[in-house]
């Protein structure tokens, strides 16, 4: 998913927060899966005759949700390389700088793959290649053109479910996905028998305000248990004025940042701005990844709210 873009410019990532379910040479494979294998993408059918082998990821920490499954190996390029690089351990080529990347450099790296941050990286617009061109393409996170995206962590776990047939590994998406869905229930437990604090994400840019209420943001914060005081807005960010953050007062206040700024300098800014006392730094880079990123990014919203 792409973050606040303004003026033309992709607001990003930056640090990242390490999962638990990677260890891709521990998980066993599937090697009875039966093709072909449809799966549904944004309105597209996707019909896989085999497994992928040639993967081009769209941001470069989705390399982790195919590290949990087991096919890690199969990603041989990324996009979006000057916003976010490959976590460590992993290798694979920097096929493009950019998010939207051109289409002649995305059919040079001849993927048979191409696993998408969102619809826009395979529009068509600004140059960019189609699903047409592509062979076999998937969108991560429902992060559609012609609809809203998902705004629970339920969108996580339909794209494992998901990847899981495409790459012929289903009763390892499986129990990955119960293993996610463990690690979301010990997150929420933190919380007790305490009503859900009220809470909002944020992100500064340029002078301006931005409320991220959609899509993983919403999922994020629900995960653990919060309620988003910002969810009722129809858009997955949307610009506000200081103002009104002011006025709902959210008992703590998440802001995400990119590399530009860190963690510990967004914190301050939002603090020195708002006033509010719980404030705490949350990564745009591993938002922006999807998969099992968005859980790690649960437990450290609930560990973070809930003071454990």
């Amino acid at each position: 998913m792409t973050a606040v873009v303004v003026a033309g410019a992709l607001i990003v990532a930056a640090a990242g927060c390490g999962g638990t379910d990677g260890a891709a040479a521990d998980v066993s494979r599937s090697t009875g899966a039966d093709y072909p294998v449809t799966v549904e993408s944004c309105g597209r059918t996707e019909t896989f005759t085999a497994a992928p082998r040639r993967v081009v990821l769209g941001w470069a920490t989705s390399i982790r949700t195919l590290d949990a499954l087991g096919v890690a190996d199969r990603v041989t390029g990324y996009v979006s390389a000057s916003n976010a690089t490959l976590p460590d351990g992993f290798t694979a080529t920097a096929v493009s700088p950019d998010f939207q990347p051109a289409r002649e450099a995305v059919l040079a790296a001849r993927p048979d793959l191409f696993l998408a941050n969102d619809e826009n990286q395979i529009s068509g617009q600004q140059g960019t290649a189609t699903p047409d061109d592509l062979g076999h393409t998937y969108v991560l996170g429902g992060y559609c053109l012609d609809a809203p995206a998902p705004g629970t962590v339920d969108a996580v776990y339909a794209d494992v479910e998901a990847l899981g047939r495409i790459f012929g590994v289903e009763p390892t998406a499986t129990e990955l996905v119960a293993r996610l869905e463990r690690r979301v229930a010990a997150a929420r437990a933190q919380r007790g028998s305490a009503a859900p604090a009220e809470v909002a994400m944020i992100q500064l840019y340029d002078g301006k305000v931005y409320a991220l209420s959609g899509s993983y943001y919403n999922a994020i914060l629900e995960g653990a248990g919060l309620t988003n005081v910002f969810g009722g807005l129809t858009e997955n960010f949307a610009e506000i004025s200081a103002e009104k953050v002011l006025t709902v007062k959210p008992d703590a206040l998440f802001v995400a940042y990119d590399d530009a700024e860190g963690g510990d300098e967004a914190v301050a800014a939002a603090r020195e701005k708002f006033g509010v006392a719980e404030v705490f730094g949350i990564s745009n880079r591993e938002i922006s990844g999807g998969g099992v990123n968005v859980v790690t990014l649960i437990e450290q919203v609930a560990t973070q709210a809930y003071g454990v």
